[in-house]
């Protein structure tokens, strides 16, 4: 019997999860592919398609009470089955997982670094480590829409691992870790629609048009968040991991996520310069409401290190050589900034609405 919305791992290492489409259809997604079909008795009859190399084919599938059985063929056209495809069942990912003695998982204090250490230390875990990791992530992500920024930043970090185990820099492996397809198919668009409102709220809120009544990044998130610059202040001032910090702490992961969110449908709209769109990713450095309370809190400091982790979002680490000499000066090389974005092509983000 299949098991809907569920997890089952393959041959490879990938995992893949068959859902329930229109008039009985079932779809399966797994790396770089996908599959659709129905049940011809206890078999599903269904066609693949391969993304990345484009290739087509035709594929049975029989489930039993541990997985499924598979064979399968290149091209459309009838005749026997070549390859063969097993499937073992893991878990069900929309029943709560069981308490795990794991403790690598993120909290409210999890910024950058603390995610790149986290998942530097799962590499050497166990498979099972690292998806009971990428389940706390999404259900946490669900909870603290705040932080939506890790997203992008988790598959940034998620290559860099790749390429320090292929050069021997790292032990481990990242099997068990999700990738993009399995976030985007177990992550709801619409729990980020509000970040993304930010765009099309603004219109002309950037700001370098002082023409037109506009509000800042921090107006609009405060009222968002229903306090006020005081309140923020004094949370600011607060010891650290306090109770009184929260709205410190939400405050700047919420800069991080409609900063990413804002530049992300900016690129998607095409209705803007580089430099138009390298300032808008400084503009928080700009806002008027940095010199009402910077000789309260170093909350200056903190918003350069929320742009530096955007700035990564978007594959670009501007500790490198690579970009030392156009982002070491955040005041200038707007142009160039876009363009470095631009040409990374990371901006493509399904997770946000466009």
């Amino acid at each position: 019997m299949i098991k809907l919305n569920t997890l089952y791992t393959i041959e490879n290492g990938d995992t893949v999860t068959f859902t329930e489409g229109k008039k009985g259809t079932i779809n399966g997604s797994y790396t770089d592919s996908t599959l659709t079909g129905a049940f011809d008795g206890e078999v599903l009859k269904a066609t693949f398609h391969n993304k990345k190399v484009n290739a087509i084919g035709l594929m049975e599938i029989i489930f039993h009470e541990d997985g499924f059985d598979a064979k399968w063929k290149s091209g459309l056209e009838p005749g026997p089955m070549r390859g063969k495809w097993e499937g073992k069942l893991i878990s069900n990912i929309n029943q709560p997982a069981p308490e795990s003695k794991n403790t690598l998982k993120l909290d409210l204090y999890t910024g950058l670094d603390e995610l790149s250490k986290l998942m530097e230390d799962l590499a050497v875990q166990s498979r099972q480590s690292k998806e009971e990791f990428c389940q706390g992530f999404i259900k946490f992500v669900r909870e603290n829409q705040e932080y939506l920024w890790l997203i992008p930043a988790y598959f940034q970090k998620l290559n860099s691992i790749e390429m320090l185990i292929d050069d021997g820099e790292l032990e481990g492996d990242i099997s068990g870790f999700y990738s993009k397809s399995q976030f985007i198919e177990q992550m709801s668009t619409k729990i980020f629609s509000k970040q993304c409102m930010y765009f099309d709220a603004r219109n002309s809120q950037f700001a370098w048009n002082e023409e037109d009544q506009t509000s800042s990044f921090f107006e609009l998130i405060l009222e968002d968040m229903g306090i006020t610059l005081e309140e923020l202040i004094i949370s600011g001032g607060s010891d650290y991991k306090s109770d009184g910090q929260a709205y410190l702490i939400k405050f700047v992961n919420t800069l991080r996520t409609v900063l990413y969110a804002t530049i992300v449908r900016a690129y998607y709209s095409e209705e803007y310069d580089n430099e138009s769109l390298g300032y808008l990713i400084v503009s928080p450095l700009e806002d008027e409401n940095i010199r009402k309370i910077e000789d309260k809190i170093s909350i200056g400091d903190a918003l350069v290190w929320a742009i530096e982790d955007v700035l990564y979002c978007f594959n670009i680490d501007i500790n490198d050589e690579e970009f030392d000499e156009d982002w070491g000066n955040y005041s200038k090389n707007y142009e160039k900034m876009a363009e470095a974005i631009g040409d990374q092509e990371s901006y493509d983000f399904s997770l946000i609405e466009n």
